[in-house]
């Protein structure tokens, strides 16, 4: 008599995460909260930033018309002069190129959201670790991300230029300040 043949076992296979479909979530992908309360901040105050630097430059640039208007006399061709026309065209340049950088970070914060749909699908695999790709699982932000604005925004494809234009920025704007005060000083004591 012969035995029963047995029939071998299956192997035993772990459930395996659902596939997510990477090019579905990028139609649908939507910038996280926080994200978008970061972005709404920069732009606005660059948005500000800009809109006084240029008021600013224009306002110099009619008092540059006046000094230059008022003549190459003995009076006007003295040290306390050539200071305030170095410090007033220094303040116009300072203002127009911070206006200029205040654009320059507006237009990199209107192009995050495409950059982070278009970074999703390069990085479309399942078991990716870069947080834009745990966003598409519906996994939360770490702490540190969370806490650090900059790194907040290069996770989600701001270019890592924006951290540099920022503070450039902010630079910029104290300098642009600070000659535009010294030019208004020395024309209220030259006048």
């Amino acid at each position: 008599m012969s035995s029963p043949r047995a029939t071998p076992a299956p192997y035993f296979t772990p459930p395996q995460p659902p596939q997510v479909n990477y090019h579905k979530k990028a139609q649908d992908f939507e910038l996280p909260k926080c994200v978008k309360l970061s972005l709404a901040a920069d732009v606005q105050q660059a948005n500000a930033i800009a809109i006084v630097m240029a008021l600013f430059a224009g306002a110099l640039i009619s008092l540059a018309q006046i000094v230059a208007g008022a003549g190459n006399g003995d009076d006007t061709s003295s040290l306390s002069w050539g200071a305030l026309r170095v410090s007033l065209y220094a303040a116009i340049m300072l203002n127009l190129g911070g206006a200029f950088l205040s654009l320059i970070c507006i237009k990199m914060c209107s192009d995050l959201p495409l950059a982070a749909q278009q970074r999703l699908l390069r990085e479309g695999c399942a078991n990716s670790t870069t947080p834009l790709s745990k966003l598409a699982r519906d996994e939360t932000l770490e702490q540190e991300i969370l806490g650090d604005h900059f790194y907040l925004l290069t996770t989600m494809g701001m270019s890592p230029w924006y951290r540099l234009v920022d503070q450039l920025s902010t630079y910029v704007l104290i300098a642009a300040c600070v000659c535009t005060f010294i030019a208004l000083t020395f024309w209220v004591f030259l006048s």
